[in-house]
């Protein structure tokens, strides 16, 4: 608590490499180069980003960080001060044969992770990932059901909306990637981010209608290139200083998902 109002950044998303296991539709990782899948973060990296941004949050992302050789101690090497997400398809915690893996899940906990983002829906095995959010639960994770907010997605939401309502979970919005913007389900997306197990992406650090993007919250990736928000990349910065400036010159923004853009108020 004392890390969360006193840190300036309260979150960075830290995307520890770039590989995937899968290739899913609107993620960047189906595009992937072969010499990118190689890059990775270090457990040295992750200190070091720790020590120089101090922030109150870090969320663990890919690709799939699971499938990171270093994943655990990644964990541990972030403070204990700074409250620990992260992002999976889920698929690491089954075998070939289907049993479930629960000393990860175990491992993973005693590491020093506090939240995980399951990925829900028609790309993933999301009966699946209804146990592994359970287990999650049982283990002593918060767990967080992340969904995209488009029309092909609808009934999965509202699923996943249910679910967190009986089990004690959250659902997380998450705009459409690149090439889905045109499918982006404003209606559900209006209806229920005032739902009070709803999380939204950017926004969970600023409140529900002001984006902390380039200020309190910024994106890092596996290159170590920094862009305020992980879901536009028209711009990467040299320093988070030369972005804080940048953004601090404009007026606070809303984020209009179902416009496909940020704009000043």
């Amino acid at each position: 608590m004392w890390r969360i109002l006193t840190s300036s950044i309260k979150s960075i998303e830290l995307a520890i490499l770039f590989d995937c296991n899968r290739r899913c539709p609107g993620c960047y990782a189906r595009n992937l180069r072969e010499d990118q899948k190689l890059i990775k973060l270090t457990t040295e990296d992750v200190k070091n980003i720790c020590d120089k941004y101090k922030p109150a949050h870090i969320n663990l992302t890919g690709g799939e960080p699971l499938i990171h050789p270093q994943i655990l101690d990644i964990i541990r090497v972030i403070p204990k001060s700074v409250i620990v997400s992260l992002v999976t398809n889920g698929d690491m915690f089954w075998d070939k044969n289907m049993k479930f893996d629960f000393k990860l899940l175990k491992d993973l906990k005693e590491a020093g992770l506090n939240t995980i983002q399951i990925s829900y829906g028609f790309n993933y095995n999301f009966l699946d990932n209804q146990i592994l959010a359970t287990f999650a639960k049982k283990q002593g994770l918060n767990v967080c059901l992340s969904v995209t907010n488009i029309y092909k997605e609808r009934d999965l939401i509202l699923d996943a909306i249910k679910i967190a309502e009986r089990e004690n979970f959250h659902v997380l919005f998450n705009t459409p990637g690149v090439g889905l913007e045109d499918f982006f389900d404003y209606q559900t997306y209006l209806t229920y981010r005032s739902h009070p197990l709803v999380r939204e992406d950017n926004m969970f650090w600023a409140g529900k209608d002001v984006c902390p993007a380039g200020i309190k919250k910024f994106y890092i990736t596996a290159d170590k290139s920094i862009y305020p928000c992980d879901r536009f990349h028209d711009k990467k910065y040299e320093s988070y200083e030369e972005m804080k400036k940048e953004f601090k010159e404009k007026t606070p923004v809303y984020c209009r998902r179902y416009e496909q853009q940020c704009k000043s108020q």
